[in-house]
């Protein structure tokens, strides 16, 4: 895998299929799609060491929300602005790179054999490559159009959805889809949770033996005689309170900058 280069932006070649330039970034995974479905999505995959970027046009369709109050964690509510702002630096966190650019364009790239397809990717500015895919972008779909997947009307509407089995994958090889352009339910925690399922599905697709993102106290297995599972983190007591002062001070942090700001991004 390649690592990826921010700094390189490239013009991908006109023809629907093609071998890209070698200094295109390079990922193993693309998230389209900044709401709670594709951040939730982008977290996995990250923590699930997989090179992923994450694709957010600041339209999610949870700004339409006046106050977000039925989010597990969030027992007074939050401003949707602040809460989306938070889930991308999770996603951050987690290790994704995000830019704020819309995807224009999806096509297959084949580079020699049928092993080797993936995606290129095309923002006004900006071309990726990722070996994977997940679109997790409500009502919009054209940037489809160039792929093989299959797009639908959702009753009654003209909004275009996705179509996919019970794991997030598409009839497409490579591309999954999570969260509203699947039909799934308006609630943000429905699609957050529904991008953690379908980013575990990708995760599983690629590493076979990942058993789940999962962080426990030092010697948890050894208890039960047992080796520590793929995607299993063991901490020790030292470990586990320095996170947690740096998940109290990072929060504080993160509170103290945006306050007010929910109302302002929101349009008030």
């Amino acid at each position: 895998m390649t690592n990826p280069n921010p700094s390189t932006d490239s013009t991908a070649a006109s023809e629907p299929t093609t071998t890209p330039a070698d200094d295109v970034p390079t990922y193993d995974v693309a998230v389209i799609g900044g709401g709670p479905a594709g951040c939730s999505a982008a977290v996995f995959t990250s923590r699930g060491d997989l090179e992923t970027v994450l694709f957010e046009h600041d339209r999610s369709a949870l700004l339409k929300s006046a106050h977000l109050e039925n989010y597990l964690g969030f027992p007074f509510g939050i401003q949707p602005a602040q809460f989306l702002e938070l889930a991308r630096e999770h996603a951050r966190e987690a290790g994704a790179r995000t830019h704020r650019a819309g995807v224009t364009t999806v096509r297959r790239v084949e580079d020699g054999d049928e092993s080797d397809c993936g995606f290129v990717l095309e923002t006004e500015d900006r071309t990726v490559l990722a070996d994977r895919l997940i679109v997790a972008s409500w009502a919009r779909t054209a940037f489809l159009e160039d792929l093989p997947v299959t797009r639908k009307p959702e009753e009654p509407g003209p909004v275009m959805v996705v179509p996919t089995d019970s794991d997030g994958r598409t009839d497409c090889d490579g591309l999954y889809a999570a969260g509203r352009i699947t039909s799934q339910n308006h609630q943000a925690i429905v699609n957050a949770g529904n991008g953690a399922d379908v980013a575990l599905t990708l995760i599983r697709d690629v590493r076979p033996d990942y058993y789940n993102d999962w962080v426990v106290p030092d010697g948890y297995y050894e208890s039960y005689d047992r080796a520590v599972p793929e995607g299993v983190e063991e901490i020790s007591v030292p470990e586990r309170r320095r996170r947690h002062e740096e998940a109290q001070a990072g929060m504080l942090e993160f509170f103290g900058e945006t306050a007010g700001a929910g109302l302002e991004q929101d349009g008030e």
